[in-house]
Protein backbone atom coordinates (compact mmCIF):
# COMPACT_ATOMS: atom_id res chain seq x y z
CA UNK A 1 0.00 0.00 0.00
CA UNK A 2 1.75 2.86 -0.91
CA UNK A 3 1.78 6.57 1.15
CA UNK A 4 -1.01 8.04 -0.27
CA UNK A 5 -3.32 4.95 -0.24
CA UNK A 6 -2.08 4.70 3.51
CA UNK A 7 -2.60 8.86 4.18
CA UNK A 8 -6.46 8.63 2.96
CA UNK A 9 -7.25 5.66 4.94
CA UNK A 10 -5.46 6.96 8.24
CA UNK A 11 -8.04 10.43 7.58
CA UNK A 12 -11.25 8.36 6.70
CA UNK A 13 -11.03 6.31 10.16
CA UNK A 14 -9.89 9.47 11.93
CA UNK A 15 -12.72 11.52 10.34
CA UNK A 16 -15.06 8.48 11.32
CA UNK A 17 -13.78 8.84 14.98
CA UNK A 18 -14.63 11.81 14.77
CA UNK A 19 -17.99 11.60 13.75
CA UNK A 20 -18.58 8.92 16.22
CA UNK A 21 -17.15 11.17 19.02
CA UNK A 22 -19.60 14.01 18.00
CA UNK A 23 -22.82 12.12 17.76
CA UNK A 24 -22.64 8.26 19.00
CA UNK A 25 -20.84 8.84 22.54
CA UNK A 26 -24.08 11.25 24.48
CA UNK A 27 -24.00 8.19 27.06
CA UNK A 28 -19.95 8.08 27.81
CA UNK A 29 -18.10 9.55 30.57
CA UNK A 30 -16.36 12.94 29.77
CA UNK A 31 -13.15 11.06 29.96
CA UNK A 32 -13.97 8.04 27.46
CA UNK A 33 -15.21 10.75 25.22
CA UNK A 34 -12.32 12.95 25.50
CA UNK A 35 -9.79 10.32 24.89
CA UNK A 36 -12.06 9.15 21.25
CA UNK A 37 -11.82 12.41 20.40
CA UNK A 38 -8.34 12.76 20.95
CA UNK A 39 -7.59 10.10 19.08
CA UNK A 40 -9.59 11.11 16.29
CA UNK A 41 -8.01 14.36 16.18
CA UNK A 42 -4.39 12.44 16.03
CA UNK A 43 -5.70 10.46 13.62
CA UNK A 44 -6.54 13.03 11.02
CA UNK A 45 -3.68 15.03 11.79
CA UNK A 46 -1.44 12.11 10.78
CA UNK A 47 -3.47 11.10 7.65
CA UNK A 48 -3.11 14.84 6.18
CA UNK A 49 0.75 14.57 7.18
CA UNK A 50 1.09 11.56 5.23
CA UNK A 51 -0.54 13.39 2.58
CA UNK A 52 1.38 16.15 2.40
CA UNK A 53 4.77 14.57 2.49
CA UNK A 54 4.05 12.43 -0.20
CA UNK A 55 2.87 15.21 -2.17
CA UNK A 56 5.97 17.05 -1.49
CA UNK A 57 7.48 13.59 -2.75
CA UNK A 58 6.33 13.75 -6.02
CA UNK A 59 6.55 17.40 -6.60
CA UNK A 60 10.26 16.95 -5.78
CA UNK A 61 10.25 13.46 -8.06
CA UNK A 62 8.51 15.82 -10.87
CA UNK A 63 11.33 18.66 -10.89
CA UNK A 64 13.71 16.15 -10.88
CA UNK A 65 11.76 14.57 -14.26
CA UNK A 66 12.26 17.95 -15.88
Amino acid sequence: MSLSKKGYLVLFIGILLLISSIFFTTNWSITAWLILFIFSLLFCTVGIIMLIVNLVKQIKLEKQNK
